[in-house]
């Protein structure tokens, strides 16, 4: 309570300076551009650790045990291709932006590729990846819709769910309420009076922890991800590899036959 009062005394004192656009527009860049500092530097992390926990997960699970993982020289592996990772986030956003939902399936594994062969670029990576799929659509599809569903859905609705009988989401929103009030609602809502919808702080507040929630949650469920398509990068790797061995089979095979009716 203490908080919440001392934050809306704070507001109503500030709220003559915010009466001026330009003070507006100055205070919403000097809160935004630290912040958006540290979510450069922390979404840098991520992408790099995204790719390193391929590598990790591929090293652990193979027939050689290993004892200590050193995660340091896996990231370093992803920093040496830093461009051609850029390049090959940029692909696959821009495929992304394309309706056609079977264009998302083909590109699943692209980052397994990117970061378990080593020589593969950016375009080597997406075609690699469509080379891989082509042949297991229907398991690519089981995993993707689970890993979705659990991850993206479940886990993410199950902690909002659990916030909530918590009282923590409630606290949240009285948190964010006072900043939300801070904006012109009634300029907006005179806007989207035109499809007939209004927005208000609790509406804002809500939507926002829920998203934050989320968010955190997806995060931190991203080496499960990596573990998964890690293993069907393997499971499908593998398959082609029998078939080469196949093939190289039946060629020493025609080869010894013909030396021995010579």
């Amino acid at each position: 309570t203490y908080f919440l009062k001392s934050h809306d005394y704070s507001i109503r004192n500030i709220s003559p300076l915010l009466a001026d656009s330009k003070n507006l527009s100055l205070l919403f860049w000097i809160i935004l551009i630290p912040f958006f500092i540290i979510f450069i530097k922390a979404f840098y992390d991520y992408i790099i650790a995204f790719c390193a926990l391929n590598i990790m997960f591929y090293t652990v699970s193979g027939k050689t045990r290993v004892k200590n993982i050193d995660f340091s020289s896996h990231k370093s592996v992803i920093q040496r291709k830093i461009f051609q990772y850029i390049l090959l986030m940029l692909y696959v956003t821009l495929i992304l932006i394309i309706p056609p939902l079977v264009l998302w399936l083909f590109i699943c594994l692209s980052f397994q590729v990117f970061s378990l062969e080593p020589e593969s670029t950016a375009a080597k990576s997406l075609s690699r990846s469509v080379e891989l799929i082509k042949g297991n659509i229907i398991p690519t599809i089981i995993m993707l819709v689970l890993c979705y569903i659990a991850t993206y859905w479940f886990l993410p609705e199950m902690f909002i769910w659990a916030s909530e009988k918590v009282s923590l989401n409630t606290f949240l929103v009285q948190c964010f309420e006072p900043f939300f009030g801070m904006l012109p609602l009634d300029y907006y809502n005179d806007i989207l009076s035109v499809v007939n919808y209004r927005i208000d702080t609790v509406t804002l507040s809500r939507n926002t922890v829920e998203f934050l929630i989320s968010f955190i949650i997806i995060g931190f469920t991203l080496p499960f991800r990596c573990c998964c398509f890690t293993q069907m990068y393997k499971l499908y790797d593998s398959d082609r590899i029998k078939e080469f061995s196949k093939e190289s089979d039946e060629i020493i095979k025609r080869a010894a036959g013909k030396k021995r009716k010579n």
